[in-house]
């Protein structure tokens, strides 16, 4: 044991052994998951989904969304739109750019937690995704949430 670890040590000393190179690139679920880049469903139809099969999530994420000023609320309504209307390629590489550049996503900047109920929780995409396809396209009244104070 001992020997073993003197060779090591002399190996790493001399530069033979070392840590492979730092990668910081997207993977298949992170940060977006492989289920939202796939998706055929709109931000509305994922929304009403989450709203319907994990309500704590949805509410949290519509109390912090109301806590947010009115233009800050607007820039994640729009960003995810945005998202949403691109095909999965143009998605994957978001993916990639938010992982790999801490300030590629502007909106990230006002609001943490922007996209937080679309990407954060592979459990709540799973259920949403699964089922989203079933609600209807567009309806915007998902985003006016009545929340408690």
């Amino acid at each position: 044991m001992r020997r073993s670890l003197t060779l090591v040590l002399a190996a790493l000393a001399a530069g033979l052994v070392g840590a492979p190179p730092a990668v910081a690139d997207s993977t298949d679920d992170y940060p977006i998951p492989r289920r939202q880049i796939e998706t055929s469903c709109d931000a509305e139809q994922y929304l009403a989904a989450v709203r319907d099969t994990s309500p704590v999530y949805f509410e949290r994420y519509m109390l912090d969304k109301s806590n947010r000023p009115p233009d800050v609320q607007q820039m994640a309504v729009d960003r995810i739109h945005w998202f949403y209307s691109l095909d999965a390629a143009a998605r994957r590489q978001y993916s990639e750019d938010t992982a790999t550049n801490v300030y590629y996503e502007q909106v990230a900047t006002r609001w943490g937690n922007w996209a937080k109920v679309f990407f954060n929780n592979k459990g709540v995409v799973a259920h949403a995704t699964d089922v989203c396809m079933t609600y209807p396209r567009g309806d915007l009244s998902v985003w006016s949430w009545p929340v408690a104070r």
